[in-house]
């Protein structure tokens, strides 16, 4: 069973990075799923005005995390392909954007525990993924 699961992870060369995009993927697929269920934990990161969650937006949300949710997933398996690579960093560059735009621009978040995390899953991935490129790509 152990070599099973063991197959199903993806080729690392060495590195650490498709384990994480990996973990990463699964974790947002249930937090996609989640939003379908509930939208609590949505109101969560928009904490500072969660009266503009509804159910839509929240499910838009969980489709849009879907996606990238996939895009990881795929990198996690390709990473040595330039241009999933490339995508596959994009998804953190828009998460990134979208949660700091959210908190510093449009005053619907705060920092709290409900931005931190998303900040900082958004923020470190990027920039694991622009200090590791040549190792991956090379």
């Amino acid at each position: 069973m152990l070599s099973y699961l063991q197959s199903l992870l993806p080729e690392t060369n060495g590195g650490k990075l498709p384990y994480w995009l990996l973990f990463i993927s699964v974790v947002s697929a249930f937090n996609s799923v989640q939003t379908y269920q509930d939208i609590s934990l949505t109101k969560r990161v928009y904490e500072k005005d969660p009266g503009q969650v509804s159910p839509l937006s929240a499910r838009t949300f969980g489709t849009w995390t879907l996606i990238t949710s996939i895009v990881r997933l795929y990198g996690a398996y390709h990473l040595n392909v330039k241009e999933v690579y490339d995508l596959t960093q994009f998804t953190f560059v828009i998460a990134g954007w979208h949660f700091l735009s959210e908190w510093l621009y449009f005053d619907t978040c705060k920092l709290g525990k409900g931005l931190s995390g998303p900040l900082i899953v958004s923020t470190s991935s990027l920039i694991w993924m622009y200090l590791q490129k040549d190792y991956y790509l090379n």
